[in-house]
């Protein structure tokens, strides 16, 4: 039995990702995914932030990224944890500015305040 009307709206989404899947030979793990925007994808120290604070930055072992590529990782390490798989030292995450950025304004992602949040 599903416990609320969030994970009821997620059933759907869930079923048919599974359901191809399936069909292709790979397998769907779920995993929690409270606390990961928060846990460092490097160290595993939890950093309190407020949700407008878009870059995580570890304090323990200078750790940074992107908030939302820092909770994918976490949710990526804990699905093969799931599995019973190792995660290789450094996660397999490349990032690259784009080559001609002379036309176009720079503004830090760091504090960008996020409006319409699917949970609110």
């Amino acid at each position: 039995m599903l416990a609320t009307s969030q994970d009821a709206a997620w059933r759907q989404p869930i079923q048919l990702l599974e359901y191809k899947a399936d069909l292709y030979g790979y397998q769907v793990v779920q995993v929690e995914a409270s606390g990961t925007t928060k846990e460092c994808a490097r160290c595993g120290v939890e950093t309190a932030k407020p949700i407008w604070v878009r870059e995580h930055s570890c304090p323990s072992c200078g750790f940074e990224t992107d908030r939302d590529a820092n909770a994918a990782m976490n949710i990526l390490q804990r699905g093969f944890s799931e599995l019973g798989l190792g995660w290789p030292e450094d996660p397999p995450v490349e990032t690259a500015l784009p080559t001609n950025t002379t036309q176009f304004e720079s503004m830090s992602a760091k504090r960008v305040v996020e409006t319409g949040s699917l949970g609110a």
